[in-house]
């Protein structure tokens, strides 16, 4: 991982963790006001440029989409068992919100399922779309090439499985 990957890195945990900070202090405030005011107060908090920040808040946005989207089944899998106490666990309990927000915040969303090597992703299992290699993340971490074919594009499996 090269240093700007690790800064990508970094710059979600720290974001995902105030976040949770944020929603602590105020779970009434809606998930894209929440994004919203993170990105704010990590713009002027952090050594992230704007553009880095604009990145993070739409990957985040497209995590907790992604754990909204797979339901009870995946609250019950022994997956979530072994994320359950980390940020990740905590960010699938916020997405009992109403499905009204969900949907307006999965529709800002434009990558339409499909992934690309570079791309800051949570827990999950990508399989490629060219040779359907399936890497499993268990933390956030930045989306390398296929390791057999070396393509750049994945399309996440739904977390329930």
């Amino acid at each position: 991982m090269d240093n700007q990957d690790h800064k990508k890195k970094k710059g979600y945990e720290e974001f995902v963790a105030e976040l949770k900070k944020r929603w602590q202090e105020d779970d009434s405030i809606s998930i894209k006001e929440l994004v919203d005011k993170t990105r704010a107060y990590m713009e002027a908090a952090s050594d992230l440029t704007k553009d880095e920040l604009a990145l993070i808040a739409e990957y985040v946005k497209r995590d907790l989409v992604e754990l909204e989207e797979s339901g009870d089944a995946f609250r019950d899998s022994m997956y979530y068992q072994s994320i359950k106490g980390t940020i990740w666990g905590w960010l699938s309990e916020i997405t009992d919100k109403s499905q009204l927000e969900w949907h307006e915040l999965a529709m800002e969303l434009t990558n339409h399922g499909e992934y690309q090597a570079g791309d800051i992703v949570g827990p999950g299992r990508f399989d490629c779309t060219l040779c359907a290699h399936s890497h499993e993340i268990t933390h956030p971490e930045v989306l390398t090439s296929c390791l057999e074919c070396n393509h750049d594009r994945f399309i996440r499996r739904p977390l329930a499985v």
